[in-house]
């Protein structure tokens, strides 16, 4: 049997007695008429109305110990602290989990039909965009705690996005525990290590507002049914 050509493995499977340039035109007009991305919230394929997505996913952080703790929400393919530290480095007490993160001390909650656990595996296989956060607190100096998002690979560290809530606050805002900041480039990822300090006696509620996703299962849905006419 003939080696398949790399070329036709470009983006999934090349359909049968397609040219290589015809096929790439077709697919390049798939992508720009949004195949490969599939909004959570539907009601759209493009970036356009992202900000009006209504898919929301929530994380809720506990924290009943009297000392502060550091919590990755997310950690990308790494499996825990210790690869943190060497790949990242950055030194995080637990990777959040539904139920209890650190023993007797802190928890975590979602409020959503599925769990954090399933999430942190979607973004990993479907990178995710954040469009906005809207974050709130039992205490207001929790705000003023940095959200940080890391980004690595396996031989360097991409940097980083600091958002700290309280620095997004209106005059208008009457609410001094709750914050919304909107966001123009924050994806959640593989390569992401997303953490936070959890001040002592804390909670943080994270409701993350989900854009576009980079979904191979929608893209092959969309090239057979523009291949089959369905």
């Amino acid at each position: 049997m003939e080696p398949r050509k790399l070329s036709n493995r470009a983006n999934g499977t090349m359909l049968p007695g397609a040219s290589l340039e015809g096929e790439r035109k077709r697919r390049a007009d798939l992508r720009a008429n949004g195949a490969g991305f599939i909004r959570l919230s539907g009601g759209g394929t493009g970036f356009s109305d992202e900000k009006a997505t209504q898919s929301v996913f929530q994380i809720k952080l506990n924290n009943i110990d009297t000392a502060d703790h550091v919590i990755a929400m997310h950690a990308g393919l790494l499996a825990n602290v210790s690869e943190i530290l060497t790949v990242a480095g950055v030194s995080v007490g637990a990777i959040a989990v539904d139920g209890v993160v650190i023993t007797d001390k802190v928890t975590c909650s979602t409020k959503n039909n599925t769990t954090l656990g399933f999430f942190q595996k979607f973004v990993n296989a479907n990178p995710t965009r954040i469009v906005r956060m809207q974050i709130s607190s039992n205490e207001e100096d929790q705000l003023g705690e940095t959200i940080t998002l890391a980004k690595i690979n396996p031989t360097m560290k991409l940097g980083s996005q600091e958002i700290t809530p309280s620095n997004s606050k209106r005059p208008t805002d009457t609410n001094v525990k709750l914050v919304v900041v909107d966001l123009a480039s924050y994806q959640l990822d593989d390569q992401s290590v997303w953490y936070v300090n959890l001040l002592a006696g804390r909670t943080l509620t994270i409701n993350l507002y989900l854009g576009a996703s980079r979904n191979d299962a929608a893209t092959l849905e969309e090239l057979a049914a523009a291949a089959l006419g369905n």
